[in-house]
C-alpha cells in the first residue's frame, strides 16, 4: 500500500562523537528531504573466456548524501549554519539568546557533525556523522525567507520513530528584512541569494569497515546574487571600481523573549559581475558577489572569515555545537 508523503518529518541532533548516532533533539519543518545512500559496487572484470565485461558486483564503500530545504525558522536554521561554519559563540542568560556564527579556525577546524533522523511512515532512518557541505539562503520582497542545505553522512540505519516537537516560532516574510550596502541603508533589493559552501572529503582507509575513516570539511567560501532596482550607478560603480562594499541582510521580528533574528554580515563583498537588465518595465541591476575573508567577521577562534551570521532565538548555549 502506498505511504503518505506529508507524514514525513526530519529530526536533528549534534553528536558528541563523530558518527555515533544520537536521538533527535530538535525537529526542522522542511518542504523537501532527499536522502541518498551511496553504496559503491566494485566490478569483477577478470576475463573468463566469455564476451562479457563483468562477472560480479562486490560491495565497496558506503556513504550517504542528504539534501533538505524549506522556509527559514530563526531557531532551527542554526543547525545547518553552525554545521557549515563551525565557530559558535552564544551569549545571554535567558531568551533571546544571541548566537554568533563564523568560520572555526582553531584545532582541526572541523565543524560539528549531526545525526539526521528521517521518518517516512515505513520506518525512521538515521544518517549519522552528517557534515554540512552547503547552505543557501534566498530572500525577496514578495516571498518567505528560505534556505536549502546539503550534507554528506555515513550510510543510513533504521531506528525507532521519535516523537516530533516543533518550534512555535513562525517563518519570516522576505519584506521584513533590512538591507545595508557599503554602510548605507538600501531599499532597492528585489531579491537575492547567499550561499555558504564547504567541500566535504570522504576518506576511505583499509580498516575492516565499508564506512569512511572520516568526513573531512574543507575551506569555506561565500557567494551570492542580488537583483536591485537601478536608481543610479552606485552599485554598478562598486563593480567597476572593485570597491568591495560591506553587505548586511538583517531579518528581525518579535520582542522581548520572543525576539528572533537572522543576520548575514559580510564586511567585504567583491562584486564579480554586474549586468544592466531591461527585461521588465523598469531597469534593474543583476549583481554576482563573493564575500572576501577578513579579520572582522570572525568568532572566538579568530583568524579570517568571509561572513558572520547572527541568530537570536530561545535556544540556549550548547544547542548547535
Amino acid at each position: 500500500m502506498p505511504q503518505p508523503t506529508f507524514r514525513s518529518f526530519l529530526g536533528i541532533a549534534k553528536e558528541a562523537t563523530f558518527g555515533t548516532a544520537v536521538p533527535a533533539t530538535n525537529f526542522i519543518p522542511v518542504k523537501s528531504m532527499k536522502p541518498k545512500d551511496k553504496q559503491v559496487l566494485l566490478d569483477d572484470a577478470g576475463m573468463r573466456g566469455s564476451m562479457v565485461d563483468s562477472y560480479g558486483k562486490i560491495s565497496g564503500p558506503l556513504t550517504s548524501e542528504y539534501d533538505f530545504d524549506g522556509d527559514v525558522f530563526p531557531d532551527t536554521v542554526g543547525f545547518p549554519l553552525a554545521g557549515v561554519l563551525g565557530d559558535v559563540t552564544t551569549t545571554g542568560s535567558s531568551a533571546p539568546y544571541t548566537h554568533a556564527l563564523a568560520v572555526l579556525n582553531t584545532g582541526t577546524g572541523q565543524p560539528p557533525s549531526y545525526t539526521l533522523s528521517d521518518y517516512y511512515t515505513i520506518t525512521t532512518r538515521q544518517y549519522a556523522g552528517a557534515k554540512i557541505s552547503e547552505v543557501g539562503l534566498k530572500f525577496s520582497g514578495d516571498g518567505l525567507l528560505t534556505y536549502s542545505a546539503k550534507a554528506v553522512a555515513l550510510g543510513s540505519a533504521s531506528t525507532s520513530a521519535p516523537t516530533p516537537s516543533y518550534t512555535a516560532v513562525p517563518p519570516i516574510a522576505g519584506w521584513v528584512g533590512a538591507v545595508t550596502i557599503g554602510g548605507s541603508a538600501s531599499t532597492i533589493l528585489i531579491d537575492g541569494e547567499c550561499t555558504i559552501k564547504r567541500p566535504v572529503d570522504v576518506i576511505h582507509t583499509v580498516d575492516g569497515t565499508a564506512a569512511p575513516y572520516a568526513l573531512w570539511s574543507g575551506a569555506v567560501s561565500v557567494n551570492g546574487k542580488l537583483t536591485l532596482v537601478m536608481e543610479d550607478d552606485t552599485q554598478l560603480l562598486n563593480y567597476l571600481n572593485n570597491s568591495q562594499p560591506s553587505l548586511d541582510i538583517n531579518y528581525s521580528q518579535g520582542a522581548a523573549a520572543a525576539l528572533v533574528q537572522v543576520k548575514l554580515h559580510m564586511t567585504k563583498c567583491a562584486f564579480t559581475d554586474a549586468e544592466i537588465d531591461r527585461g521588465k518595465d523598469y531597469i534593474a541591476l543583476s549583481v554576482n558577489y563573493e564575500a572576501v575573508a577578513n579579520t572582522t567577521d570572525v568568532g572566538g577562534s579568530g583568524g579570517y572569515s568571509p561572513i558572520k551570521v547572527t541568530l537570536q532565538n530561545a535556544l540556549a548555549t550548547g544547542t548547535y555545537k
